[in-house]
């Protein structure tokens, strides 16, 4: 299998070897992106391959763009896939960034393309280290350029996409294969480094880097009347909130279960779940199926501004998320729980995947078994019970925020670990 692979990058890297030179090669159009790229004359450290990035909005694009954000200028250059309406927020970094067709899914064989169109990039960068970090076009363009131009890389990984390129044996023998010639792991939590050393790399490999959070941005404050009449929020309610892509594992049904036990006892709490996604239809249904008191205790707010996330985490007494896992797919760690904690609002998690990672259980917030709505609705009425015990849990949250979770501090994490992979070499 191996060889087979070798024998094709082998015939890519030669067409485009060929075009290179200015030599007519008919198969060089098969394999390259007609788009022309300039290049600084720079020779940047770092160079991260993703198959996501920001304009997106995602935990995995964000801490992405925040820890190169604070790497010295000129240690770190992107490759990333087209985007809408990138080029604003491309021209707006003080790193560069490079656009070009990366395959992100795993099952269609165009990844076998993907080391080209990153050569294109290497030809000019020279990198000394590539960073692999999403999606497995990523994975194999960097074995792919260690094993023809000997230039090391990392590997990254954040939970889901590690299950996902487990479910065939093919991708289970090539991950396994990357990641033995890989020079270091980064995982975002104790729970991804365990599964990529499931996959095949070596633990003492693998350094854990945690997503960050900008206090300076998500910090408390007096939640201005616009924020309140653009949600539809009342005003005279206890808000138990919960934002995120609406998805199946995320558990929000769970906190619909939950509601006629909360309610009892506090029937002026509201449930606010902001955001979109393919579980959305279920959820609505859920709710019209039950009780009138519930589905007056509900509201779908659709999507959620990024800039409006500090304001509706302050609003609330509570942010939930009672995630599971359902198959491959799970909580690698949960950013969203750290946010509302620098808001000063208390979080409650399923016990799943990194999310112990994100809630120091019992001081920021509670674990709860994410199967459980009982369980869930004890925690909630505990919380609403004891606002004393509620505002301790968000102000020990912010603090660990601010302490542990700082940008600089994850930053430094990356730094330490390329600083010991080159003092091994």
């Amino acid at each position: 299998m191996k060889i087979v692979i070798l024998l094709i990058i082998k015939l890519q890297f030669f067409c485009f070897y060929c075009i290179m030179r200015q030599n007519r090669c008919f198969f060089g159009s098969i394999f390259l992106s007609p788009r022309k790229f300039r290049f600084q004359d720079f020779m940047p450290k770092n160079l991260f391959i993703t198959t996501i990035f920001p304009p997106s909005t995602g935990g995995i694009e964000l801490c992405l763009h925040n820890i190169i954000k604070k790497l010295p200028k000129g240690e770190a250059v992107v490759l990333t896939q087209q985007a809408r309406a990138s080029e604003i927020f491309d021209k707006a970094q003080d790193y560069q960034i490079f656009r070009t067709r990366l395959e992100s899914f795993y099952f269609r064989p165009k990844w076998l393309l993907s080391p080209v169109s990153v050569l294109k990039i290497v030809w000019k960068a020279r990198p000394e280290l590539i960073q692999a970090s999403h999606g497995f076009a990523s994975y194999f363009s960097a074995w792919c350029l260690k094993k023809f131009f000997g230039i090391p890389y990392f590997v990254w990984a954040y939970g889901l996409d590690i299950l996902s390129m487990r479910k065939s044996a093919l991708m289970r023998f090539l991950v396994k294969m990357i990641y033995k010639d890989a020079e270091a792991g980064i995982a975002n939590s104790n729970f991804t480094k365990k599964e990529m050393v499931k996959a095949g790399i070596d633990r003492e490999k693998v350094f854990v880097v945690y997503p960050g959070v900008d206090s300076k941005k998500f910090s408390p404050r007096p939640v201005p009347k616009a924020i309140y009449k653009k949600y539809n929020l009342p005003a005279d309610r206890k808000i138990l909130l919960s934002v995120s892509r609406l998805v199946a594992r995320k558990g929000f049904d769970l906190v619909i279960q939950a509601l006629p036990q909360i309610l009892e006892k506090f029937p002026n709490a509201v449930y606010v779940l902001g955001g979109r996604g393919p579980d959305e239809a279920r959820l609505k249904s859920l709710v019209s199926r039950a009780s009138g008191k519930v589905q007056s205790a509900v509201r779908f707010i659709g999507f959620v501004d990024e800039q409006d996330l500090p304001d509706l985490y302050s609003s609330a007494e509570i942010f939930l998320m009672p995630s599971r896992q359902i198959n491959e797919d799970v909580e690698g760690f949960g950013m969203v729980f750290l946010e509302a904690n620098a808001c000063l609002c208390p979080v409650i998690g399923g016990k799943s995947g990194g999310i112990a990672e994100a809630i120091a259980d019992g001081e920021t917030g509670f674990l709860v078994n994410p199967k459980d709505p009982a369980d869930l609705a004890e925690k909630v009425n505990a919380l609403l019970s004891d606002p004393e015990l509620a505002k301790k849990m968000g102000e020990r949250g912010r603090q660990r925020v601010v302490n542990e979770f700082g940008w600089e501090k994850i930053t430094g994490g990356f730094r330490e670990a390329i600083g010991k992979y080159e003092s091994k070499i």
